[in-house]
């Protein structure tokens, strides 16, 4: 009766569902746009999916979190857009180099520290960096936080 008893506890154990660990933080709010600091008082964050392609041109993310750590671990996927004149796949590997849509993408990951609840995300328009759209995903502590698509136009 007792071997009979375990077995059904045993069982029992291993058909519940995992019990998931409670989030270590709750997003709030999550907005993409562009960066001004012409102001030197003042960082200004004007929401937009549209960022001027202009070198040096600041944008990014801002998200409000509701946290009790102190830091964030927060990972970034960046699908990189093809660059204007790509060559085809069939182009010789001494013309260029052709980088396959997959391979396309960067990815970042750091801790950020919540200052007055919010966690931000800046990059800067590069020199060389082609217009075009762009997904990125910010992932925190290992779970979604907020998805943008949005587009460097000339």
């Amino acid at each position: 009766m007792i071997r009979k008893t375990l077995i059904l506890l045993a069982m029992l154990a291993l058909a519940a569902p995992a019990v998931a660990a409670p989030a270590t933080f709750e997003v709030i709010s999550a907005e993409f746009g562009t960066f001004d600091d012409s102001n030197p008082n003042e960082l200004i964050f004007e929401p937009t999916l549209l960022i001027p392609h202009k070198v040096g041109q600041r944008y990014g993310w801002i998200i409000e979190v509701r946290t009790g750590k102190r830091s964030l671990s927060v990972r970034e996927e960046y699908l990189l857009p093809e660059r204007a004149g790509t060559p085809a796949k069939d182009a010789p590997v001494e013309d260029s180099l052709n980088i396959p849509n997959q391979r396309r993408s960067q990815v970042s990951q750091r801790q950020l520290v919540p200052v007055d609840g919010k966690i931000y995300g800046e990059w800067a328009i590069g020199p060389n960096e082609p217009a075009g759209h762009r997904h990125l995903k910010v992932v925190i502590e290992g779970q979604p936080g907020a998805s943008f698509e949005y587009d460097v136009k000339q």
